[in-house]
């Protein structure tokens, strides 16, 4: 199985050092390629770079620990696991992590690699700034941005991998699961998703984890809150995408 994963935030500049930003970290991101990697699969992972990587956003040694042989015996354990997979893995970086960087890096990876699955987990600027060159004077008083709307990715991905089995994500903020639910319905067609994977900021943020697996014409599958949830999600995604690919066309 080919599977490209995407992680973090894009940023859109204002000027050449500011920019907006997201919340997004990519840790998610960076458990749904473990869990992936853990399954056989061989992972072109594309982050921002302030996103966390896969394996790597574990391999901290905790300072504070009062049992330091266990985490001597952690880290071992997660350096051989690492060895065994980092053949498998492939991380594209996106620099500086514009969406026009992730835009062109999606459409080389997608036209030159045969990809089975796409989790697009990236989350990806909705409005962009017109940049100013140089440096905005930081003693004026007031600063007026005006954004115009981005290009959607997840839309041309089918047109540059016709046949791969697309995951998009939805994030909500305040809203209820049927309002949710309605949102990435909408989202698998527009973005023309085989699997839209709806989750609330809400549940993120109070370690409550939950994702909605919604495809057209099926019932909404909800997943979590539980600790194996990216796998949970992995194992699932990949009988879907087993099941499409059988399924006479």
């Amino acid at each position: 199985m080919n599977v490209v994963v995407t992680g973090g935030g894009t940023v859109a500049p204002i000027d050449d050092v500011r920019f907006i930003a997201n919340v997004s970290s990519g840790r998610f991101s960076a458990a749904i390629t473990e869990a992936c990697l853990r399954r056989g699969a061989t992972v072109w992972h594309v982050h921002t770079p302030s996103a966390q990587l896969p394996f790597r956003r574990s391999a901290e040694f905790d300072l504070d620990t009062v049992k330091p042989i266990e985490e001597c015996e952690r880290l071992e354990f997660l350096r051989r696991e690492w060895c065994s997979v980092r053949d498998r893995l492939h991380l594209i970086p996106l620099r500086p992590g514009r969406v026009t960087d992730y835009a062109s890096a999606m459409e080389r990876l997608l036209r030159s690699e045969r990809i089975d699955v796409a989790f697009l987990a990236m989350a990806v600027s909705d409005f962009a700034p017109e940049p100013v060159f140089g440096k905005i004077d930081s003693n004026a008083k007031h600063l007026l941005i005006r954004c115009e709307k981005t290009t959607k990715v997840i839309r041309q991905v089918k047109d540059w991998a016709p046949e791969i089995y697309l995951a998009g994500f939805k994030l909500g903020s305040g809203l209820t699961t049927s309002e949710l639910i309605r949102q990435a319905e909408h989202a698998c067609q527009t973005n023309r998703a085989d699997l839209t994977i709806a989750n609330e900021l809400t549940t993120l943020r109070e370690g409550r984890h939950t994702v909605h697996l919604v495809r057209l014409n099926h019932e909404p599958e909800t997943l979590g809150p539980h600790e194996n949830l990216a796998d949970s999600l992995v194992k699932r995604t990949f009988m879907l995408a087993y099941e499409k690919k059988a399924r006479p066309q």
